[in-house]
């Protein structure tokens, strides 16, 4: 399939995922949400891996590289669903949308990349585009029902989400270039749910779900293994970047969904930033493939 297209499907999938996560996160908080998540998509993927070759992924290297995947996943999943509970969408989500620029620095750490004129160019503009989209939610008056809390606080999350997503990804990838992606996500989500379970059952913190609570935790599972697996089976086509490039358009999908539901309050100067922000990540992601 071609790599742009699947780097779309990813992205519509994520943003989609991301706004009814506010919701859900709010109903019966980021942890449990989670939960049903990745056990929805164990469920899903179970089927099929039962009909491959599993013996790769218990190879000790891969199955650590897995397990640590699953463990940055579920670290990262719990500060997003936190910073979209709190809110609001049009702050929160282009930072997230950063995630990029941190990865990009890890792997010029790495040493496996070169900062060149282009990159520290793509880099301002994520920073300053992020800034832009700051400065506007700052001077914005969000009711309840857009922001909980702390504005702060919220951007406190989703920057952290920034960071730790990039590590979760890198770990990812490698354990799939070892096992294949649906084995590497298949596993990672038990691991996710192992201990999402630890973090929720001995806090007696499990709120009862009402049937329709269930229903969108079940459509919300599978939106997101369709996601995971769309932008890591991009890595078969032999050009990745296309679809990382096009799947980093997904808080574009979140925020317009959060102005025409929700009608919540985005200036011009939001949606500029906004905007920098994706051309800014999209750009790192294609210089550093």
């Amino acid at each position: 399939m071609n790599p742009g297209l699947l780097g779309l499907i990813a992205a519509v999938c994520w943003g989609t995922g991301d706004f009814a996560a506010r919701y859900t996160s709010r109903a019966i908080g980021p942890a449990q949400t989670l939960l049903f998540l990745s056990l929805a998509t164990v469920l899903v993927l179970s089927p099929v891996v039962m009909d491959r070759d599993l013996d790769p992924l218990w190879d000790p290297t891969t199955l650590m590289l897995t397990v640590l995947a699953g463990v940055f996943t579920t670290i990262a999943g719990l500060m997003l669903y936190k910073s979209l509970a709190l809110g609001p969408l049009g702050v929160v989500v282009p930072i997230t949308s950063t995630y990029p620029l941190p990865l990009v620095l890890i792997v010029i750490l790495m040493g496996e990349l070169t900062l060149s004129w282009g990159l520290g160019a793509a880099m301002v503009a994520v920073v300053g585009g992020v800034w832009v989209v700051a400065r506007a939610g700052h001077k914005t008056d969000y009711d309840e029902h857009h922001a909980l809390g702390s504005l702060k606080k919220s951007m406190l999350l989703a920057g952290a989400t920034a960071l730790v997503f990039p590590l979760a990804m890198l770990i990812t990838e490698a354990a799939v270039s070892r096992a294949g992606e649906v084995e590497v996500i298949w596993f990672s989500r038990i691991i996710e749910t192992v201990l999402l379970a630890l973090i929720i059952f001995p806090r007696k913190k499990f709120t009862p779900l009402s049937a329709r609570m269930l229903g969108l935790l079940a459509v919300l599972g599978l939106i997101d293994t369709i996601g995971f697996v769309a932008l890591f089976t991009a890595q078969g086509t032999g050009d990745t970047a296309i679809a990382a490039v096009a799947s980093a358009t997904y808080g574009l999908v979140t925020v317009v969904l959060a102005r025409v539901f929700l009608k919540e309050p985005v200036k011009p100067a939001q949606w500029l930033g906004f905007m920098v922000v994706v051309v800014g990540a999209a750009t790192l992601t294609l210089l550093s493939a």
